[in-house]
């Protein structure tokens, strides 16, 4: 048989890569060391996380906002439901570049995110407990 693109690795970029390759028209052949779903890949489980603000650069966000589409078409095409809106709360010192990376990248791509400075944080049936303020992020629209 003949294949116009051959992937090796079926984890979740190379899954991703053949399946819009061959919607695309292409004759796709993927080769992994064991059969998907597995658990011997470094993306197994049932648990994932989705950022939009994001703390290792602004340059990722529209990476990720073109993924939520992506993921939004998977969830109508299968008629499942796969993501869950949780929330995100990323907690740091105020000086730590993530924090600022991550209230930054909201700002420059108006994404919501609500930035506190507390103690204590009190959500969903959660309660942490912090040892000096520290500012909070939380998006609510996030989750996985």
């Amino acid at each position: 048989m003949h294949y116009d693109v051959i992937v090796i690795g079926a984890g979740s970029v190379g899954m991703a890569a053949g399946y819009y390759l061959a919607k695309s028209g292409k004759n796709v052949l993927l080769i992994d060391a064991f059969d998907p779903p597995h658990q011997s890949g470094s993306h197994h489980g049932e648990t994932r996380i989705i950022r939009y603000a994001y703390g290792e650069g602004a340059e990722y966000v529209p990476l990720v906002l073109e993924a939520k589409k992506l993921w939004e078409d998977l969830a109508e095409a299968s008629d499942r439901k796969i993501f869950m809106q949780t929330g995100v709360l990323n907690v740091g010192e105020p000086d730590s570049d993530f924090i600022r990376s991550t209230i930054s990248s909201a700002n420059d791509y108006a994404l919501p995110l609500e930035v506190m400075r507390l103690r204590r944080f009190n959500g969903a049936g959660l309660v942490l407990r912090f040892p000096s303020i520290l500012p909070v992020a939380m998006n609510q629209h996030l989750g996985c």
